[in-house]
């Protein structure tokens, strides 16, 4: 066979020139490149090429794929050891794995924000019962006497009489009039 060139190896292995480049780019230590910065091909080189391709077909990342210095490829598919170093099932389990797990983070992480929510909102309850017994307790004490001082208000009290008080509706002071 010789020595082929990127277009020629693209259109031995019916894909393209740049699929050709991506697979020799991935594995820079069995691909290597002439004098002007092109990809040549052995015979060896194109069965690498040939074992790559076969993998991808089958599913497989490249990233996943492991080539061998010495052997050929098709010995390599041939080696029952080799083959199920990189089984595409457990590798399928290995991602299924990953997802599970964040999924389960992300769920921990919304659950976190809610409690959170929550309990803000639970402190914000909390205060409003705290002024609404400072209220309460400053009623029950000015009725029992007639005029209070400032000192003995409480200073939740205090807040809401400094309070303007609120203005009314737009058609409500409308239809007072009337």
């Amino acid at each position: 066979m010789g020595i082929l060139k990127t277009k020629d190896a693209a259109d031995l292995l019916s894909v393209s020139q740049t699929t050709i480049k991506r697979w020799a780019s991935t594995y820079p230590n069995f691909f290597q490149k002439d004098r002007f910065g092109h990809y040549i091909f052995s015979e060896q080189e194109i069965d690498l090429l040939i074992h790559i391709k076969d993998r991808v077909d089958h599913g497989e990342s490249l990233d996943c794929i492991v080539l061998m210095a010495n052997k050929q490829p098709s010995e390599t598919l041939h080696d029952e050891t080799l083959l199920h170093m990189h089984d595409p099932s457990k590798d399928l389990l290995a991602r299924i794995e990953h997802i599970e797990r964040s999924l389960d983070q992300k769920a921990d992480e919304v659950v976190s924000v809610q409690l959170l929510r929550q309990r803000e909102e639970l402190e914000e309850l909390r205060q409003m019962i705290v002024q609404l017994a400072a209220s309460i307790e400053t009623i029950q004490s000015s009725s029992s006497k007639s005029y209070l001082s400032h000192e003995e208000i409480h200073p939740a009290g205090i807040a809401k009489l400094q309070t303007p008080p609120r203005k009314r509706g737009l058609l409500r002071s409308i239809f007072s009039f009337l």
